[in-house]
């Protein structure tokens, strides 16, 4: 390999996101994994690299799972942790009376019951545009920022477990396509 391929594959790989192994949380047995960009992404784009993982920005609905996603931020995450956007948002923020606090939710629809912001957030700063939620100024507590690149570059994506279901209805298919080829042999 020529010395030219070598640096372009080293940079290429460092360019990517540093990203450990997904880890489940026996509290609802969903998997989380801490993404740690090297370029800056708006909430926009983190929902939607999310949603192509298979899963969704992380929602947090106990200080339990608080507690567990801010523990994994801080062990397998950046230093700056306070750049990792969040799957809470405003719906509508231009409501009366709303603001800052109000009108918050979380991209699956889960009730938006528990709350862990920083002292004096959410407060809407920035000129009245900060309606998107992350870690501030570090985990586990919460902030308002608005949905723009230069100021986050990593995320949390949250997968559920898969329904009981659908790991039935897998092992019926699989079933079914074992007893299919010991026909034909």
């Amino acid at each position: 390999m020529t010395r030219f391929t070598t640096v372009a594959v080293l940079l290429f790989a460092l360019a990517q996101p540093l990203q450990a192994a997904p880890v489940t949380w026996a509290g609802n047995g969903h998997t989380y994994d801490i993404i740690t960009g090297t370029t800056d992404l708006t909430w926009d784009q983190a929902r939607a690299a999310a949603e192509a993982m298979g899963g969704h920005l992380v929602t947090i609905t106990s200080e339990a799972e608080n507690n567990f996603v801010a523990n994994l931020v801080t062990t397998q995450g950046t230093p700056n942790l306070e750049r990792y956007w969040l799957g809470g948002y405003q719906t509508d923020p231009n409501g009366l009376g709303v603001e800052p606090a109000g009108s918050w939710a979380w991209v699956t629809g889960e009730p938006w019951s528990y709350t862990n912001w920083a002292t004096g957030e959410p407060n809407n700063g920035a000129g009245g545009t900060q309606h998107f939620l992350h870690f501030y100024p570090a985990p586990p507590d919460w902030d308002d920022m608005e949905n723009r690149a230069g100021v986050m570059n990593s995320y949390v994506v949250e997968y559920r477990a898969p329904e009981p279901t659908t790991l039935a209805l897998l092992g019926l298919g699989l079933a079914g396509l074992a007893a299919s080829r010991r026909r034909k042999q």
